[in-house]
């Protein structure tokens, strides 16, 4: 849950009583409502959310990004056997959703896995797991 910022209330939590329709919202406020892709495991895959936090830019506020620290599933293909991997997803504030496609739904979405490298040709990947 990230603390209001102009009426607009963002959250990644689960939309059903199930707890199997995970999603990154902002609803409230001006904008009408938009929301990850619903059961797309590309887009989280059994996310346990951390926090959100808005973090600026530039001192234009139309650059503002919000940050969501969680932990999920890995996807097929990404590790042998059930791993859990820390992520950082990203959205921009000023996300209307899609016209045409992905109407009411984030378009700047992105997510990473976060990785620490030492750097030099002998440096090695640490894989932040635990949030």
């Amino acid at each position: 849950l990230c603390p209001p910022t102009d009426g607009e209330l963002y959250s990644g939590t689960a939309a059903d009583f199930m707890g199997r329709d995970f999603a990154i919202f902002r609803t409230l406020g001006h904008h009408h409502p938009i929301r990850t892709e619903q059961h797309d495991s590309r887009w989280l895959n059994d996310p346990r959310f951390i926090s959100a936090h808005l973090i600026p830019e530039s001192d234009n506020p139309e650059d503002d990004k919000i940050y969501f620290f969680f932990r999920e599933n890995a996807i097929d293909g990404e590790h042998n056997g059930k791993a859990t991997h820390a992520r950082i997803g990203q959205i921009c504030k000023n996300d209307f959703g899609g016209h045409r496609s992905l109407v009411n739904k984030w378009t700047t979405f992105l997510k990473a896995r976060l990785i620490c490298s030492v750097p030099g040709p002998n440096g090695i990947d640490t894989h932040f797991d635990e949030l």
